[in-house]
């Protein structure tokens, strides 16, 4: 296998983009990626577009090749990658394995999301939509619900305090008040969580993000490539993908997501690293627990120790583990199918050096997790610095 390299990114900001269509933030982010390398669309290989909704809120499928030929690409490959909010790693995943087998050289990943088409109640039905439909349809069992669940039971096994929980949002908002790209750059208060409504109870509100609209593109070579062109680039050390259960209540235990600890440690092991080697963490946190959670699976410390690192600080940019630099999913924002190409576009810019006020410190290595059905899909990816 090859090794694989990003090396460039473009992306617009998240927001509710009323003045641009689906096709429109497609093709800005990819000409944004596409100009900063110096790179014409037609030396594309190929196109792999991520997007979760656009089948349900725009009633538009077969959307790879209807982008691609919004770029000019009329007869180059395109595919369209599905996965919920795994979407967009999932993306990078297939375009990092084609790269790296030499079934092609110079490729676009693109994910993209218009969320705002639709309304509140319609969205929380579209993010429904990745679980089993046989299961969850006729019983009015929503994504809010399950978390429910989830969180309960994270705060009975480990005697937390949804306070401490919450703190994963405050950190969100704390990074987003200096990332340009973000939907809410603004700090936001564990009084100010606490008083908001129930989603779900016990999640509240202003514990999960809200819907955005959004795209970000990478471009990704092999490293001998990268290296020719004279540009910045960073490595991909791995890509990871593992499957669960995908109805949370038919696990074994369902605070395990063994999922997540099977593609953590796979990815790891190819790219020699340990969990204490990672600069920074751009984890899945749909919900406040969640990150939380992800935190202790991906190993950054004990099962239940999770609240700990967040009450003392070290996932801040200057503590021990940053996560979510830029905001996460809570500020940053998480147009869904794109989540994880933004989270690579954060990881290319830390490791180059180009994070502005949210850089984090001797940046070496990278982790992005990305996960969709409560990490019954996850997708892990590392970047590293190279050459």
């Amino acid at each position: 296998m090859r090794d694989v390299a990003v090396i460039s990114v473009g992306y617009t900001r998240v927001s509710e983009h009323w003045e641009k269509s689906l096709k429109g933030l497609f093709v800005e982010a990819s000409l944004k990626a596409l100009e900063s390398a110096g790179l014409s669309a037609r030396s594309l290989d190929g196109v792999y577009v991520a997007n979760a909704l656009s089948g349900y809120i725009q009633g538009q499928t077969n959307l790879a090749n209807v982008l691609a030929d919004s770029l000019g690409l009329y007869d180059k490959f395109a595919i369209s990658i599905d996965a919920g909010g795994a979407s967009g790693a999932l993306a990078i995943h297939e375009a990092y394995m084609d790269v790296a087998h030499g079934i092609r050289d110079l490729v676009l990943v693109c994910g993209v999301e218009k969320m705002s088409e639709a309304s509140p109640q319609d969205v929380v039905s579209a993010l429904t939509s990745a679980q089993d439909q046989e299961q969850f349809k006729y019983t009015g069992i929503t994504v809010h619900s399950l978390a429910a669940l989830i969180y309960k039971a994270y705060l009975k096994r480990y005697k937390a305090r949804q306070e401490d929980v919450a703190l994963m949002s405050v950190v969100d908002h704390e990074h987003a008040l200096t990332c340009s790209h973000a939907q809410y750059p603004f700090k936001l208060s564990v009084e100010a969580i606490m008083d908001s409504a129930f989603l779900a109870e016990p999640v509240r509100v202003l514990e999960a993000p809200s819907p955005g609209d959004g795209a970000a593109a990478i471009i990704m070579c092999p490293h001998e490539m990268a290296k020719e062109l004279g540009l910045p680039h960073v490595r991909v050390a791995a890509s990871e993908v593992a499957r669960d259960r995908i109805n949370p209540m038919e696990r074994e235990d369902l605070l395990a997501m063994r999922a997540l600890v099977e593609a953590s440690r796979r990815a790891y092991e190819k790219a020699k690293v340990k969990p204490s080697d990672l600069s920074f963490a751009e984890l899945y946190d749909d919900y406040s627990v969640m990150g939380v959670i992800a935190l202790e699976r991906l190993g950054l410390c004990d099962p239940g120790g999770g609240v700990e690192l967040l009450k003392r600080g070290e996932v801040t940019l200057k503590g021990s583990v940053p996560v979510n630099t830029f905001g996460g999913l809570k500020a940053r924002g998480a147009p869904l199918g794109a989540v994880g190409v933004y989270q690579a576009v954060e990881a290319f810019l830390q490791l180059t050096n180009n994070a502005g006020q949210n850089q984090v410190k001797g940046a070496r290595v990278g982790l992005t997790h990305t996960s969709c059905g409560f990490n019954s899909v996850v997708v892990i990816n590392l970047f590293e610095v190279c050459c």
